[in-house]
């Protein structure tokens, strides 16, 4: 790890130890919405080989047998600007079939809440990632499908610290009983080269569905 991974690791973990600096006059956290609890979310993504935009945009998606299994906890931060609200997360991810490692993503999250007053929210969300291995199926070799027309003129060498970036629909309040339900695309980037040149750049997308509850009500 070079010193500019290490300072970005910095930036994106630095939140889960300023959840434990307070105020000490109010006796309240300096950087998160005390108002609003830590929540829980589990979820399961099957491995996509298509690109983050054609699954967004078209839906295009091409599986392997490679699977995650994640769990995080996220919170609220104290701080809005305009419809936005922002979040920091973190999350732990077990990896299984094709690939077997663990990945760790620290990542900040800006929030749409509740669109036209339907229990509908949109999120995104950008950080580091750090996985204990080489993911296998971040490799490329160069080949050339003459079906398809595909060229892979370079062959690409991914790296265990990417970039971050999630993408979600969320169904339900805060407030309701019930968990939360939610559709994320789980995104390990290279930045357009920047990770681990040539462009395009390494990486990886899983197609995933989770639920998502508060912690105060799971622990009262």
């Amino acid at each position: 790890m070079n010193k500019f991974e290490f300072t970005f690791l910095l930036i994106f973990v630095s939140p889960i130890f300023l959840n434990l600096a307070k105020d000490t006059k109010n006796n309240e956290s300096i950087f998160f919405d005390d108002k609003k609890s830590w929540e829980l979310s589990l979820y399961y993504g099957l491995f996509s080989e298509t690109d983050l935009l054609p699954i967004l945009l078209r839906q295009d998606t091409n599986y392997k047998k490679s699977y995650i299994y994640a769990v995080s906890l996220s919170k609220p931060l104290d701080y809005k600007w305009r419809f936005l609200n922002f979040e920091f997360e973190s999350n732990l991810v077990k990896h299984d079939g094709i690939m077997k490692h663990w990945e760790w993503n620290n990542f900040y999250i800006a929030k749409i809440n509740e669109v036209f007053a339907l229990p509908l929210s949109f999120s995104l969300g950008e950080g580091l990632s750090i996985a204990s291995q080489n993911p296998k199926l971040e490799n490329k070799d160069v080949f050339f499908n003459p079906l398809t027309l595909e060229f892979q003129r370079d062959s690409i060498q991914s790296r265990n610290i990417l970039n971050y970036v999630m993408v979600e629909m969320e169904v339900g309040k805060r407030d309701w009983d019930l968990p939360r339900m939610f559709l994320r695309i789980h995104h390990r980037s290279g930045v357009f080269g920047f990770y681990c040149p040539p462009d395009p750049a390494c990486g990886s997308n899983f197609v995933s569905y989770g639920i998502r509850y508060p912690l105060d009500k799971l622990i009262p």
